[in-house]
């Protein structure tokens, strides 16, 4: 288990590394990239507010929620 995996086994889009992000259904390089950029300007409050980020839709977010967490 990673550093950046707490015991839940989620990633923390707050603080995953790109590679770990990756590790989510769907996300790539640029959506990786995306989230990357979007947590510079802005901290991930909710798991909801990575539907701000381009590129993630509601059917995006349905697949990988239950994968993230905030914490």
């Amino acid at each position: 288990i990673s550093n950046e995996e707490d015991n839940t086994g989620l990633i923390n889009i707050n603080t995953a590394s790109k590679e770990e992000l990756k590790e989510l259904k769907g996300v790539g390089d640029t959506l990786a990239n995306n989230i990357i950029e979007y947590r510079s300007h802005t901290k991930f409050e909710s798991i909801e507010d990575i539907l701000n980020v381009s590129g993630i839709g509601d059917a995006k977010f349905e697949a990988i929620r239950e994968y993230i967490c905030v914490d």
